[in-house]
């Protein structure tokens, strides 16, 4: 991939390392420059209208400086096919390495719900509602640009993504919005030695509904450590579950 001149100054001579976490179709490198840590993440111009895009994302850690611990935002950049940013790396671990300690991980868990369901919605330009999201759905569809790996088999009743296209769009739930990530997830949430939290991949954030984050913390403990400390999760809360409103939104982000 030929990088724009900006891009490439920034980079010299740093060797690039490819970053295989994640399933997004966006591409990300690591590399050291004068004893720091940075990412190179970019898009395909194609995916410039939905959620996967880097310059989406840019826009949304600006708006976040200050408000959320999120990656410095160094450097955008485009040409016709890619997207470009650069960001500074942030400190700490990912909770991914913390599955180990389940009650560690389940504080740190609840901390990063608090702490982003904490920021304030006032002009906030980031819609990341249902009908948003649908839409974007409906654009991947038609470019066939879905995820290839999907398993609608879990849900009973659903023959393929036309399916649980039409599901969504018939039980939309009452949305309560606050400030999303979008992707809360053990690889998205990183913890330094202060025990501060600081917020990685934004490319989803904005205003949507309260439940799309519990439902993905949910998912996320129940898949990486068990459901006893996933339930645990929900009854702690403070709020009655709704398990119909995490079921949609874990529906909603499969064939992402």
């Amino acid at each position: 991939m030929k990088l724009p001149a900006s891009i490439a100054r920034f980079i010299g001579e740093a060797t690039l390392l490819p970053d295989t976490i994640g399933e997004s179709p966006c591409q990300v490198h690591g590399f050291r420059r004068g004893g720091e840590g940075f990412f190179l993440k970019s898009s395909p111009a194609i995916f410039a209208p939905t959620t996967y895009s880097v310059l989406r994302e840019a826009r949304v850690l600006e708006w976040l400086a200050g408000r959320l611990k999120v990656p410095e935002l160094v450097l955008v950049a485009q040409d016709q096919e890619h997207e470009f940013m650069i960001t500074r790396q942030v400190p700490g671990v990912p909770l991914s390495q913390l599955v180990g300690e389940p009650r560690v991980a389940l504080e740190l868990f609840q901390m990063a719900l608090q702490r982003v369901q904490a920021v304030p919605t006032q002009g906030c330009p980031f819609d990341s509602g249902i009908a948003v999201r649908l839409a974007e759905l409906d654009y991947l569809l038609a470019n066939g640009l879905c995820a290839v790996e999907h398993d609608l088999g879990q849900w009973p009743g659903l023959a393929g993504a036309e399916d649980l296209r039409a599901r969504l769009q018939d039980n939309r739930p009452r949305e309560e919005l606050l400030f999303s990530h979008g992707d809360l997830g053990d690889s998205n949430v990183f913890v330094d030695g202060r025990d501060e939290l600081h917020f990685i991949d934004l490319g989803r954030g904005g205003l949507a509904d309260r439940w799309l984050d519990i439902a993905f913390v949910h998912r996320d403990l129940r898949e990486q450590i068990g459901l006893e400390i996933a339930d645990q999760y929900l009854r702690e809360l403070g709020m009655p579950d709704q398990p119909l409103q995490r079921e949609y939104f874990e529906q909603l982000d499969e064939l992402f």
